[in-house]
């Protein structure tokens, strides 16, 4: 079934119009440094405050293949393009209000749609894979990941209350992975072995079958930083490390689930992702902005950090 939004690709990751809202750009460092967190990241590293927006939000970050960062802007159907040196431009619009992104192998651009919700394909041609599960209408979609056979894993937490995971095999067959998981960000180990879904503080791990499905399900990690500090949007690296975005900043996780460390954001962070050259720069999303009031809910900062760790080169997320 095909999206009634028509999606307009501002000119391809090689060409893309320059379309810079005034207050889309930040250049001045926050003066937040991470701490030394073996083979992840050097002590005094600068986290640098790159973009920031009072009203059109961003989130559900992911590298492209140029190693540009592409970012969801929900309240203006909007995804947008922010490449090494900052620059931001528009790469397309009319996206129903997607909050999330993911890319196949094929360079497909998958989404978690929120206007009209739904979990779909924007390009090269927008499609609806899914708005329901089992006749009842999604309530939310929050995030979501492509396996390498087209499947798509997507976290639902608007159907309250029992929010929950769920998979949409390539031939469209959709089940659901458990409805009691308090559930927002999502990943797949660089094996495709392990899914990683984020529950509240901690973060849970599944064994993935050959047919999708799940088993063997059982806590991957806890956040650090109390029982009011919860996971959000998840990463990987190359060496198998987990990056969860939490309130507190980026919390790092060993392959193991061991909690390495620590990297500080100034504000609470909401998607974190690996881009630049080499996949190696962390990019983080976070809530709210300079100069922006208390009730601006779609204030949103955007912060980067230089690593020693590579993003995982197998797969966009």
């Amino acid at each position: 079934m095909k999206t009634k939004a028509t999606f307009a690709i501002m000119g391809c990751l090689l060409a893309s119009t320059l379309i810079v809202s005034p207050l889309a750009r930040a250049q001045a460092p926050t003066g937040t440094l991470a701490p030394d967190i073996a083979g992840v990241v050097a002590a005094g590293t600068p986290v640098e405050l790159i973009w920031t927006t009072l009203t059109d939000s961003a989130d559900g970050i992911v590298g492209a293949a140029d190693g540009s960062l592409l970012f969801a802007q929900e309240p203006v159907s909007r995804v947008s393009r922010i490449d090494a040196q900052g620059q931001v431009t528009t790469y397309m619009e009319n996206t129903n209000g997607t909050g999330a992104l993911a890319l196949d192998a094929q360079g497909r651009i998958f989404a978690c749609q929120r206007h009209d919700v739904a979990v779909g394909i924007l390009a090269p041609e927008g499609q609806i894979l899914t708005d329901n599960f089992q006749g009842e209408p999604l309530f939310g979609a929050n995030d979501l990941v492509v396996d390498k056979k087209g499947g798509v894993y997507f976290t639902e937490s608007g159907r309250m209350p029992f929010p929950g995971v769920y998979y949409i095999s390539p031939a469209g067959q959709m089940t659901s992975l458990g409805n009691d998981i308090r559930a927002n960000g999502i990943m797949l180990s660089g094996d495709e072995g392990t899914l990683y879904v984020t529950n509240r503080q901690t973060i849970l791990a599944f064994d993935v079958l050959s047919d999708g499905g799940v088993n063997n399900r059982r806590t991957f990690g806890t956040v650090a930083g109390g029982p009011e500090v919860r996971a959000d949007g998840l990463a990987i690296d190359a060496m198998g490390r987990v990056y969860a975005a939490s309130q507190v900043g980026v919390q790092v996780f060993s392959a193991q689930g061991e909690h390495l460390g620590l990297i500080p954001v100034p504000r609470p962070t909401t998607s974190v992702a690996f881009a630049g050259a080499e996949k190696q720069t962390l990019y983080m999303t976070a809530r709210g902005a300079e100069g922006a009031a208390p009730d601006q809910r779609n204030a949103r900062s955007m912060y980067k950090v230089r690593m020693l760790a590579k993003g995982f080169a197998g797969r966009a997320k």
